[in-house]
């Protein structure tokens, strides 16, 4: 059994990954989690830092590959 590459995340950082993998932008994301978009800022660097990405792009992406999010049906 291989562990979740998403366990380094906070769940609080969880919500986050999948709203930016879900299209949301900064201030998106602030609003529907009611929090600052500083606070959103942080989150998606601690992201990028702990899963080893250079940009939201790449998060996105990499949330979908590894099963994430999904589209629904």
């Amino acid at each position: 059994d291989e562990a979740s590459p998403f366990t380094a995340l906070t769940e609080r950082e969880l919500d986050v990954l999948k709203l930016i993998a879900s299209g949301l932008t900064n201030s998106q994301i602030a609003e529907q989690l009611v929090i600052s978009v500083g606070t959103v800022k942080g989150h998606v660097s601690n992201i990028l830092s702990k899963l080893h990405l250079v940009d939201r792009t790449q998060a996105a992406a990499y949330a979908w590959q590894e099963g994430l999010v999904r589209r629904e049906e």
